[in-house]
């Protein structure tokens, strides 16, 4: 039993808990995608299947927990896969890329992956069309671009810490 991870893990799941009532408070929760920050580091200083599991089991509590995301429609469930994805691809290609370079594609893939589950799920539970439009979808372009910003310099942070994170297994 890893308890490092499970401390670890736990700490990012509270902090992905903590966060999104914060920048909704402000009437940024949206935009920033708040709950991707802790979600995203976790994929760098976590074992993969704790990093995923992070990813995954996080807006599920939260939505458990405050009803956010909703579950109807289905964004708790999208934001579970789609995070648990990011988290996944970030920490395969954090083995041999540097971290920014490794998020950004796990992003940007992530977000693809999001879109194709909010437009089959629309079609196949006959919700609303104008779910998810194109400006919907670009207009987490400011959260991409603090978790680009944000991500890395925690994870160089964390790295350099006494706390001798070290490279995921």
């Amino acid at each position: 039993m890893n308890l490092q991870a499970i401390s670890r893990a736990s700490a990012l799941a509270v902090m992905g808990l903590l966060l999104p009532p914060l920048f909704h408070s402000l009437g940024l929760g949206r935009v920033f995608l708040p709950m991707y920050l802790p979600v995203l580091v976790g994929a760098f200083i976590l074992p993969l299947r704790w990093a995923v599991g992070v990813g995954g089991l996080t807006p599920l509590l939260s939505a458990l927990l405050s009803g956010m995301p909703p579950w109807f429609p289905p964004v708790a469930l999208w934001m579970a896969l789609e995070l648990a994805l990011m988290a996944g691809l970030a920490h395969l290609l954090g083995r041999k890329l540097p971290t920014a370079w490794a998020l950004a594609p796990a992003l940007l893939l992530g977000r693809c992956f999001y879109a194709a589950l909010v437009f089959f799920s629309a079609r196949l539970l006959d919700l609303p069309p104008g779910l998810l439009t194109l400006a919907s979808w670009l207009s987490a372009w400011p959260g991409l671009v603090l978790s680009m910003l944000v991500v890395p310099a925690s994870v160089a942070a964390l790295r350099r810490t006494a706390l001798s994170l070290g490279e995921p297994s």
